[in-house]
């Protein structure tokens, strides 16, 4: 992709020239004003993009990955005795069959397939928001007590810039098994220096969602939204990835992720 393209894409309001640079209609001026493009992008620009996947891994093969009724990852009692956060992983081979655009306006299907949208609305100088080949165990094969154990995939947060915000939108259902059930939606969050050492661990917690009498059995569409600051090497260097607590056994059908930064 050329400069002149991404820069195109995210400033609605100017008129671009040449890949030298960007011609900008200044409030208050009469005359537009030139911005080389690198300097542009890395001062603060303000703007943003996103990027979407449903590549959760679980996905059932035999339904074209689509959960069937009822069924989906299980939190069991020994999670809640445990006081579990189960984190959620990615998996590459539905990443490849669960996000292809679906319209043909605007055609995408140049673009590397980094998500639904294959890269179309991501920030600049951002190749992915996504890691689907990643593996925990192979990065740390002897670690334990992180929650990361045994998991795949990845939000990646190495292209973003100091000063971003990170916002996550993670869609998912619930499926009761007890009435009078609070989970509790999260990032599971490490922290890691530039020599990839994990330093702190943590959940970045929403809302607690309740579900009471009557909810037993019957499937509820969550759509919950997690915020975080990027403002270090470390969290640039972070791993993260969705993950559920809960006080009684549930059923947890993952659906999409939407991520979004903001500039």
């Amino acid at each position: 992709m050329s400069k002149f393209n991404h820069t195109q894409r995210y400033i609605e309001s100017t008129s671009i020239s040449d890949t030298d640079g960007i011609i900008l209609d200044v409030v208050g001026s009469d005359v537009p004003k030139r911005v080389d493009y690198n300097n542009f992008i890395t001062s603060g620009s303000g703007y943003c993009g996103y990027s979407h996947t449903g590549a959760f891994a679980g996905k059932p093969l035999s339904n074209n990955y689509v959960w069937e009724a009822g069924q989906g990852i299980n939190y069991t009692q020994t999670d809640v005795n445990n006081d579990l956060y189960k984190v959620l992983s990615l998996d590459n081979a539905v990443h490849l069959a669960v996000d292809n655009p679906y319209w043909t306006t605007p055609d995408v299907t140049g673009e590397p397939n980094v998500g639904l949208f294959n890269g179309y609305a991501l920030p600049p100088n951002v190749d992915s928001l996504f890691d689907y080949t990643y593996d925990f165990d192979t990065e740390y094969p002897s670690s334990t007590g992180t929650g990361f154990e045994g998991s795949t995939g990845r939000i990646r947060l190495n292209d973003l810039q100091y000063g971003d915000q990170l916002r996550v939108r993670f869609d998912f259902n619930v499926i009761p098994q007890i009435a009078n059930t609070t989970i509790e939606p999260a990032l599971w969050y490490s922290n890691r220096d530039d020599n990839d050492n994990i330093t702190f661990t943590f959940p970045l917690t929403t809302s607690p969602v309740f579900f009471g009498g009557g909810t037993v059995g019957n499937t509820y569409l969550n759509r919950v939204e997690i915020s975080a600051w990027v403002i270090s090497n470390e969290d640039v260097n972070a791993l993260t990835l969705p993950a559920i607590k809960s006080d009684n056994p549930i059923i947890i059908q993952p659906l999409g992720l939407l991520v979004t930064v903001i500039r």
